[in-house]
């Protein structure tokens, strides 16, 4: 288990149960935050024009997600900061997560969020 999922297992009980409200379990939210990481990555590294509108959407998802971490009193950026850490050391190493997550469930929390 990584650091940051052992941070997120030790979060309080009430902002666990307003996250699994949200994304379903604390694991999809992990997922959930690590996938928007990875996309925003590809976007930035893709040079095609589609990419910028990209960026700023998947920008604006990441705001969401921050805004509602911050509001429940944990420092929303240092945890998805975390989370994106995890990607980037994942994609140096080539590795890549499979969360179980299907592409229908990953939209079906980011309308949720």
């Amino acid at each position: 288990m990584s650091q940051t999922k052992k941070k997120l297992s030790a979060l309080p009980l009430p902002l666990k149960g307003k996250l699994i409200e949200t994304f379903g379990s604390l694991d999809k939210f992990y997922a959930t935050v690590y996938l928007i990481a990875r996309n925003a990555h590809q976007a930035e590294i893709t040079n095609i024009p589609a990419a910028q509108q990209r960026l700023k959407t998947i920008k604006a998802y990441q705001g969401m997600i921050q805004f509602q971490l911050d509001e429940a009193g944990i420092d929303g950026k240092a945890l998805m900061d975390d989370i994106t850490s995890d990607y980037l050391e994942d994609f140096v190493q080539y590795k890549e997560q499979d969360f179980g997550l299907t592409d229908e469930e990953f939209i079906a929390i980011i309308k949720r969020i």
